[in-house]
Protein backbone atom coordinates (compact mmCIF):
# COMPACT_ATOMS: atom_id res chain seq x y z
CA UNK A 1 0.00 0.00 0.00
CA UNK A 2 2.90 2.23 0.38
CA UNK A 3 4.51 2.20 -2.82
CA UNK A 4 1.27 2.68 -4.27
CA UNK A 5 0.56 5.94 -2.17
CA UNK A 6 4.39 6.97 -3.16
CA UNK A 7 4.09 6.65 -6.87
CA UNK A 8 0.40 8.27 -6.15
CA UNK A 9 2.11 11.53 -4.85
CA UNK A 10 5.29 10.89 -7.45
CA UNK A 11 3.03 11.10 -10.42
CA UNK A 12 0.84 14.27 -8.55
CA UNK A 13 3.97 16.13 -8.53
CA UNK A 14 5.19 15.41 -12.04
CA UNK A 15 1.63 16.32 -13.49
CA UNK A 16 1.40 19.07 -11.26
CA UNK A 17 4.54 20.81 -12.35
CA UNK A 18 4.10 19.88 -15.68
CA UNK A 19 0.33 21.65 -15.70
CA UNK A 20 2.17 24.67 -14.04
CA UNK A 21 4.81 25.16 -16.94
CA UNK A 22 2.17 25.24 -19.20
CA UNK A 23 0.13 27.79 -17.61
CA UNK A 24 2.86 30.03 -16.85
CA UNK A 25 5.63 30.78 -18.69
CA UNK A 26 7.78 33.48 -19.97
CA UNK A 27 7.63 36.51 -17.41
CA UNK A 28 5.01 35.20 -15.41
CA UNK A 29 7.16 31.43 -15.02
CA UNK A 30 6.86 29.80 -11.56
CA UNK A 31 9.02 30.93 -9.05
CA UNK A 32 12.10 28.34 -8.27
CA UNK A 33 11.09 26.97 -11.64
CA UNK A 34 14.34 25.00 -12.04
CA UNK A 35 14.67 23.24 -8.88
CA UNK A 36 11.41 22.09 -9.52
CA UNK A 37 12.69 20.56 -12.85
CA UNK A 38 15.75 18.85 -10.54
CA UNK A 39 13.27 17.34 -8.05
CA UNK A 40 11.44 16.26 -11.43
CA UNK A 41 14.08 14.75 -12.90
CA UNK A 42 15.28 12.64 -9.51
CA UNK A 43 11.56 11.64 -9.18
CA UNK A 44 11.61 10.04 -12.80
CA UNK A 45 14.97 8.21 -12.41
CA UNK A 46 13.54 6.91 -9.04
CA UNK A 47 11.69 3.41 -9.23
CA UNK A 48 8.97 3.05 -6.58
CA UNK A 49 9.24 -0.07 -4.95
CA UNK A 50 7.58 -2.07 -2.13
CA UNK A 51 11.22 -1.32 -0.25
CA UNK A 52 11.27 3.03 -1.26
CA UNK A 53 11.10 3.96 2.47
CA UNK A 54 7.46 5.47 3.56
CA UNK A 55 9.49 8.68 4.91
CA UNK A 56 9.62 10.05 0.98
CA UNK A 57 6.42 10.75 1.99
CA UNK A 58 6.77 13.33 3.51
CA UNK A 59 9.42 14.94 1.19
CA UNK A 60 6.45 14.95 -2.03
CA UNK A 61 4.37 16.24 0.23
CA UNK A 62 6.84 19.20 0.78
CA UNK A 63 7.55 19.44 -2.64
CA UNK A 64 3.79 18.90 -3.83
CA UNK A 65 3.03 21.75 -1.37
CA UNK A 66 5.96 24.08 -2.37
CA UNK A 67 4.70 23.73 -6.07
CA UNK A 68 1.63 24.93 -5.01
CA UNK A 69 2.64 27.91 -3.23
CA UNK A 70 4.81 29.33 -6.28
CA UNK A 71 2.39 29.10 -8.87
CA UNK A 72 -0.52 31.01 -6.37
CA UNK A 73 2.56 33.64 -6.25
CA UNK A 74 3.43 33.14 -10.25
CA UNK A 75 -0.38 34.37 -10.64
CA UNK A 76 -0.31 36.81 -8.24
CA UNK A 77 2.64 38.72 -10.05
CA UNK A 78 0.40 38.50 -13.44
CA UNK A 79 -0.20 41.69 -14.93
Amino acid sequence: MSADHLQFLKNKFILDLEDAEEEHTGENEIPLRSHFLQIRDVLKAKDITASTPIRLKNCLYNAISALEECVVLSEKREP
